[in-house]
């Protein structure tokens, strides 16, 4: 059946891309949404001529320009009928081919746009590009879908041919400015930047040698200043001139080698003004200064045999030096008998050499005086303890040493004579009378169980003695006494009875 012609859909002819703006301004950037409007058109036309019953669209020779390189097509018959159903998929799949190309086609133009400033250098073959593009438009428009494919095919070809060209002039003129740069040469390296400029003007990599290429005539001038300073032997301002140059541009060619030259140079200096200044040190008798500043030229030079020397004569002055002050200060410490500043005036002398004879000596003077001063001191505070034969013949071998040594001073003099007497005091064994009431059972310490008696005399050794005495009906008796040489009668008889 067919529609009145009132109801009959026409084809509208409407461009599947931007090229005819793109044919006058082949520079201005494409937006993104254009493949959303291709897409779009392209379907409102597929529905319009799916829905003709008999007609194919026309279309008017002055909305279809013809390509240069591609014969003029005639239109389809008006009175074909419309394909079949395998005919009609068919071109169906050719049609979303046809769209598939045209959308990489237009990929390829907005990178090329955007990236590129493609108008400076390669217009006329972006010229051709668009026209095969516009031919491949005309061709869709046809629904000569085959033939539009190929045309957007080798639009898209031509225009990665041109990318690929720019990136390569563009790499190319990059290369030729960073020699130029590195030989210190600004003209050249500006002018290959300003031809790069004209193909990539936006791209990092050109941002970064343009401030480079600036700052050239900068850092040639400051390499002139240091080295200057190098022929003055200044290294310490050439040093400060290459760092400076670094902060400016840490690439510059050669920087790295320049700047470990001169500190190299730099340490020479130091190295030499740190062993004069120990030298100085040493001959002033200032030996610590001496020792830091050799020490400093080792750190700066290892293996420097003068700074090493100097070391050598630091210890052998220096040590010297002290360890004659240490021995002093032990040998009055000794007789002043303060025993503990002497050994640590001996322990001081021996760190500096552990084989010094007199301080070896010395310690083991000061430790015997140290020890015999206080045995002799403790036999002076419990006396009684001499009562014990064991403890009495342990303080007569400390006396006898204690004689022999050789620091004996007042203070240590006095505490043999003080133990001696003591030992001459309990040296004998004293009389001792004890009185009880024949009742009460009597114990004494050291010498036992004594029994009941009413008077004992007991031969003791001075010293201190514990006695005991208990009885039925009585409270134990606890006593302490003291045994001296004239020691009168002890009474151990029971006298408080308990109450029952």
């Amino acid at each position: 059946m067919t529609q009145p012609d009132d109801q009959i859909i026409q084809p509208q002819q409407a461009p599947l891309s931007h090229l005819t703006q793109a044919e006058s301004h082949p520079a201005r950037k494409i937006d993104w949404r254009i493949g959303s409007v291709v897409f779009a058109v392209v379907l409102v036309i597929g529905i319009a001529l799916y829905m003709l019953p008999s007609a194919a669209p026309v279309v008017s020779d002055a909305a279809v320009p013809q390509s240069p390189a591609q014969p003029r097509q005639s239109t389809p018959d008006a009175s074909q009928q419309r394909p079949a159903p395998f005919a009609q998929s068919q071109l169906q799949r050719a049609r979303e081919q046809a769209q598939t190309a045209l959308a990489a086609f237009v990929e390829k133009q907005i990178l090329l746009e955007e990236t590129m400033s493609v108008a400076t250098w390669g217009a006329g073959e972006l010229q051709q590009a668009m026209s095969q593009a516009q031919y491949g438009d005309n061709e869709f428009l046809a629904e000569r879908f085959d033939a539009a494919l190929t045309a957007y095919d080798e639009a898209r070809e031509q225009l990665e041919q041109l990318i690929t060209r720019g990136n390569e002039m563009f790499t190319a003129h990059l290369t030729a400015a960073t020699t130029a740069i590195n030989a210190l040469d600004p003209e050249s390296a500006i002018s290959q930047l300003q031809q790069a400029a004209v193909i990539k003007p936006g791209d990092d990599k050109l941002a970064a040698l343009q401030t480079r290429a600036g700052l050239l005539p900068e850092i040639i001038v400051k390499l002139r200043d240091a080295k200057n300073h190098e022929l003055g032997g200044r290294w310490d301002e050439a040093l400060a001139v290459y760092n400076e140059i670094a902060t400016l541009d840490p690439n510059t060619t050669g920087l790295t080698e320049r700047r470990t030259a001169a500190a190299q140079q730099q340490e020479g200096g130091d190295v030499t003004r740190a062993i004069s200044r120990g030298f100085n040190a040493l001959q002033a008798r200032r030996f610590e200064q001496a020792r830091v500043a050799f020490n400093e030229a080792l750190r700066l030079e290892p293996g420097n045999d003068i700074a090493a020397g100097g070391l050598q004569q630091v210890a052998q002055q220096h040590d010297l030096d002290l360890i004659r002050r240490y021995q002093s200060e032990a040998e009055q410490a000794l007789a002043a008998e303060r025993w503990q500043q002497a050994l640590e005036a001996y322990d001081n002398a021996l760190q500096l050499d552990g084989n010094l004879q007199f301080a070896i000596n010395g310690k083991a003077a000061a430790s015997e005086h140290r020890r015999a001063n206080r045995l002799l001191g403790r036999i002076v505070d419990a006396p009684q303890k001499l009562s014990s034969e064991k403890l009495y013949l342990d303080a007569s071998n400390i006396l006898d040493n204690a004689r022999a040594l050789e620091h004996s001073g007042p203070k240590l003099t006095a505490l043999i004579s003080q133990v001696a007497e003591l030992l001459q005091l309990y040296r004998d064994p004293v009389d001792v009378v004890l009185l009880s009431d024949n009742a009460t059972e009597v114990i004494v310490s050291n010498v036992g169980r004594l029994g009941l008696f009413d008077r004992k005399t007991l031969s003791l050794r001075p010293g201190q003695y514990t006695i005991r005495g208990s009885q039925d009906g009585c409270r134990d008796i606890f006593m302490s006494i003291d045994v001296l040489p004239g020691i009168a009668p002890v009474d151990v008889s029971c006298a408080d009875r308990l109450t029952r």
